[in-house]
């Protein structure tokens, strides 16, 4: 009966330990799976598409110096980054900026004399950035990210005002080097696709500008600018999408 017993007891403590040592396999490779499989993780890439748009059509707005009639606005800005995670949750990557502006309006002074002004801007940018998360929950669908970036601009403006049939053509050229840093949230919307809302809440810039009024030089400058606005309103909204550079192995 003793021996038995015994038996019985070793039975049952070997087949705990063995349920024990299957079930602690199957949670480190779950684990492991759940890692591998995160947004954020050690080798993964990402790359997406931020961008706003604008525009203004004004009848009549009356000025302290000049009315302005017939304005016609339309602004548009897109940037295009990637990047790859050297560890969890911190990446480095590129991104490449367009801006495009546009607008032409009537100028009336006080004495009644009419200016046509057209004014064009194009604006390119190429950036390297550093990109770290923090993630909000469990489930890692909410982050909060940092992007700084660290690169150079370069912007072009032309300007015509015509009054009485008189042309007066002004061209802008500048050159910045430029660091941002841009705080945001991130939400995973569905798997690999997210959503990314942030602001610039800190720049730094040197530029360099040539302005030329009919050909000739009017202006030659360099300038240092460092920026703590924080606009809410013009939040940026980008479209990204996250996932592994190769097949993880189950």
């Amino acid at each position: 009966m003793i021996k038995k017993t015994l038996l019985l007891f070793s039975f049952l403590f070997i087949l705990l330990i063995s349920g024990q040592r299957i079930n602690a396999q199957n949670q480190i490779v779950k684990d492991t799976l759940v890692s591998k499989n995160r947004l954020t993780s050690k080798g993964n890439m990402y790359s997406g598409l931020t961008f706003n748009f604008s525009t203004k059509d004004t009848d009549v707005k009356q000025g302290l110096l000049v009315d302005v009639s017939d304005q016609s606005r339309n602004q548009f800005k897109m940037s295009v980054d990637a990047g790859y995670f050297i560890k969890d949750n911190f990446a480095l990557g590129a991104l490449i900026s367009f801006e495009n502006d546009r607008h032409n309006q009537t100028e009336t002074d006080q004495q009644g004399t009419k200016t046509a002004v057209q004014y064009a801007k194009d604006s390119y940018g190429l950036y390297g950035g550093m990109k770290n998360f923090i993630p909000l929950d469990s489930k890692r669908r909410f982050y909060l990210y940092n992007l700084v970036l660290l690169g150079t601009s370069f912007k072009h403006i032309i300007e015509e005002r015509t009054t009485n049939d008189l042309l007066k053509r002004s061209y802008t050229k500048d050159v910045a080097l430029e660091l941002q840093i841009n705080p945001g949230i991130m939400v995973n919307v569905v798997k690999g696709f997210s959503i990314e809302v942030g602001a610039q809440i800190a720049g730094f810039s040197s530029t360099w500008s040539k302005t030329t009024l009919n050909n000739e030089v009017t202006e030659k400058s360099h300038a240092t600018d460092a920026d703590f606005s924080i606009n809410l309103l013009r939040l940026n909204i980008g479209f990204y999408y996250y996932f592994p550079i190769k097949k993880h192995s189950k």
